[in-house]
């Protein structure tokens, strides 16, 4: 079975952005492997903290679902809650068969480089944001967190056999993988890099010469900047100085009609809501019915007509599910997010890029929730439960092999 979960973990990353729903592929494999587990007791492999992972993940299942029974939506909202469940089981198979690391860094090399190809494709010969098969803000920050995740392997690749090729291998993934994110023109995905390079930083000047790391600091940023300089038709520069613009333009004219602004509008709205309904929220189809009625009264741009969200995770949450929506929320974000900083400092050293990369993965959903509803998506939603208990099971499998 541990070839099996190897295998899995290798395909969830490698195939995630190239073919349709090839996020779902290593995630389903692992969540049917769990199936074999039935006739074996792995409560002894379970530490307190895998217990707490796991936890996490169910009550954020169960409370979702709860509130949607509470609030009578429909059957297809009962999908998505639903993967985090998956995620626990998948956890459990992990703990029994950890994957090996090798099936994991080589295939976020190749979703990183197949997300930077694929993109850049559609790019430069299609002449359009690149948007795989989702669409541009998703495949944006996936791609996005495939590339931050190679750049935190390196200190893996050093201790390989082939360090150089591993190492150059992860830089080529990571940059590609970030490149693909640059032809989205999604710009939510590079709000987080400035701590995420920072992350990384702190965490590699403990092993590497400072000197190198922050010299390649530099040398990362010079690139990003002369990529965004001499890109053709500037398309990201562009939508950058727009974004001024368009904020500018709501805070004075209360324009809603542009990107920016129909998302400061949304936020507005969903503040509106939020303080009618605090402790249990309105439901989806609660808060459209609701959103009719403040458009019919004046108080709500009629650009929102028709919209089920507010373009920020956590608003989202307090609006659809109340107080308990909210708390699930922040526990699946801080909870992981708490374990893994613990585990930066205490585990042996093979152990700590899982540890890092479980952190530059949970702070690059609470970035990428300022500005979009990213579990409102299945890539989203699948993308951090199985990422996190990848992760996890291969920190855990770490340990316990030192």
């Amino acid at each position: 079975m541990g070839s099996f979960t190897s295998f899995a973990v290798f395909l969830f990353s490698a195939i995630s952005l190239i073919i349709p729903s090839g996020f779902s592929v290593g995630a389903i494999l692992l969540a049917l492997g769990s199936i074999t587990l039935v006739n074996k007791s792995i409560r002894s492999t379970l530490s307190r903290e895998d217990r707490l992972l796991i936890v996490v993940l169910v009550a954020y299942f169960l409370v979702t679902i709860t509130m949607h029974l509470f609030h009578r939506e429909s059957l297809k909202e009962y999908d998505l809650p639903l993967r985090f469940l998956l995620a626990a089981m998948a956890l459990l198979l992990l703990r029994a068969y950890p994957p090996s690391p090798v099936s994991f860094w080589s295939g976020l090399i190749l979703g990183g480089v197949g997300s930077g190809l694929f993109a850049g494709w559609q790019y430069f010969a299609h002449g359009v944001r690149a948007n795989g098969y989702t669409n541009e803000i998703q495949y944006g920050d996936i791609s996005f967190i495939i590339g931050i995740l190679c750049l935190a392997g390196i200190t893996w690749a050093m201790r390989q056999r082939w360090a150089r090729t591993w190492a150059l291998l992860l830089i080529v993934g990571g940059i590609m993988g970030l490149m693909g994110s640059l032809f989205t023109g999604s710009r939510g995905s590079w709000v987080g890099l400035p701590i995420c390079l920072l992350i990384l930083c702190f965490y590699y000047s403990r092993s590497i010469r400072p000197l190198y790391v922050w010299g390649s600091l530099a040398a990362l940023i010079a690139a990003i900047v002369l990529v965004f300089a001499v890109l053709p038709r500037s398309d990201y520069r562009a939508r950058v100085t727009l974004a001024f613009s368009e904020a500018s333009g709501y805070l004075q004219k209360k324009d809603a009609g542009s990107s920016i602004g129909t998302r400061m509008e949304m936020w507005r709205t969903g503040a509106m809501a939020a303080a009618e309904a605090p402790l249990l929220g309105m439901g989806k189809a609660g808060f459209v019915k609701w959103e009719s009625k403040q458009i019919e009264l004046g108080k709500v741009d009629p650009i929102m007509s028709g919209n089920n969200h507010v373009y920020n995770e956590w608003l989202d949450a307090l609006v659809k599910r109340g107080i308990p929506g909210l708390l699930v929320l922040l526990a699946l974000y801080f909870v992981p997010l708490r374990l893994f900083i613990a585990r930066l400092k205490s585990a042996p050293e093979q152990a700590k890029p899982y540890a890092v990369g479980g952190i530059l993965l949970i702070a690059n959903y609470i970035g990428f929730g300022f500005s979009q509803v990213f579990m409102a998506h299945n890539s989203g939603v699948m993308t951090l439960g199985f990422t996190m208990v990848i992760l996890w099971g291969l920190l855990r499998g770490q340990e316990e092999r030192s």
